[in-house]
């Protein structure tokens, strides 16, 4: 089916507003090419946003190459993320409901705030590290409106970059630190995430991307590359993907991100009804 993009746009609109799957069978998988799935989600960016939202910041998905194979992607993709997506935990600890949401799934992430805009080209560590303001670690809450979570890059990049929300912990503020040390330290950095009092899986800094600040240079040049797409900005929000395996999320759930060889606070999630 070579739905045009209007069509799959209100589809997946329309999915989104009830909680539910989209209509079986779309069949648009490999015959979605990612510029539709671009132009899908611009369009729906834009009527997200006569609705009221207004974007502060991008996610960036498919940075860990372990999972390239599972989504079949061979780049990183992004979407916006929105003032009504984007929550701040309080001492560490936030709350969130389920409400809206199918299939969610928990995403441990790097995130970072920019104080300025990216360098054009391919700007080294050091200089992505001058343009942050500070580095949190977050959890990004993701959903998918197809079954079974089975889905192309383009079909996510459509499907509003799977992106439902964003828990933001306490920040490192980035100010008389080495760039150097700062890139290696992003690099490097272990996380363990628990559900509850038990591991459920740990990660690192390189699982995106190689390092989240490469996540940024690679964000930096695709949205370059797209003229409809707006440039990354001082101000703006990135979360650089997930450095983790993506556990189903519950009500009544407890999870929690610890994290070594930086200076980040943990940060723990409550799921409410």
């Amino acid at each position: 089916m070579n739905a045009p993009v209007d069509a799959l746009a209100d589809v997946l609109l329309e999915a989104k507003d009830a909680a539910r799957l989209v209509s079986a069978p779309l069949e648009v998988g490999s015959e979605l090419s990612l510029d539709a799935g671009y132009e899908v989600a611009r369009i729906l960016h834009d009527r997200l946003t006569a609705r009221g939202f207004w974007s502060v910041g991008r996610k960036i998905g498919l940075t860990n190459r372990a999972m390239w194979e599972q989504f079949r992607a061979t780049q990183p993709i992004w979407a916006h993320m929105y003032a009504q997506t984007v929550h701040v935990a309080k001492a560490g600890v936030a709350h969130l409901s389920l409400g809206g949401m199918f299939a969610p799934r928990l995403e441990t992430e790097v995130v970072l705030k920019l104080r300025s805009s990216v360098p054009a080209g391919n700007p080294s560590v050091e200089e992505l590290v001058a343009c942050v303001e500070w580095v949190a670690v977050g959890f990004e809450v993701v959903d998918s409106h197809y079954p079974e979570w089975r889905f192309t890059p383009a079909e996510a990049v459509a499907d509003f970059g799977v992106h439902a929300a964003l828990v933001v912990g306490e920040p490192w503020e980035i100010s008389s630190e080495s760039p150097t040390e700062v890139a290696a330290v992003l690099e490097s950095l272990g996380v363990t995430l628990r559900q509850g009092d038990t591991v459920f899986t740990e990660g690192h800094g390189r699982n995106a991307l190689g390092s989240p600040l490469l996540a940024l240079g690679f964000l930096s040049r695709v949205v370059a590359s797209q003229p409809w797409a707006p440039p990354l900005a001082a101000g703006e929000i990135v979360t650089t993907g997930t450095l983790t395996p993506l556990p189903y999320l519950h009500r009544g759930e407890r999870w929690q991100v610890t994290v070594a060889g930086a200076s980040l606070p943990a940060l723990e999630l409550r799921i409410g009804d």
